[in-house]
């Protein structure tokens, strides 16, 4: 997969680095774990590994991308999208 995007609910679109604290992670390595997956469920399990501030589940995929969601510690909603 590849492209990794997050947006907020509304479908503004946000950082990867909203994703991390500090040294805990790196855009880089959010990238890697996007292109190391094949499928929605690969890369449910590729981020979660990851030392991210919440954890992931697939929202919805189609033959041209695959879309994740989270909730943050606050109940914000974010969507995580990679290209196929």
């Amino acid at each position: 997969m590849k492209n990794p995007e997050i947006m907020n609910r509304n479908g503004v679109p946000e950082s990867l680095t909203i994703m991390f604290h500090k040294d805990n992670c790196s855009v880089i390595a959010i990238q890697d774990a996007t292109e190391e997956s094949l499928t929605g469920a690969e890369l449910v399990a590729n981020l979660n590994q990851l030392r991210l501030f919440s954890k992931f589940r697939l929202d919805r995929e189609t033959s041209e991308y695959a879309r994740l969601v989270t909730t943050d510690c606050f109940g914000d909603i974010h969507y995580f999208k990679a290209w196929k």
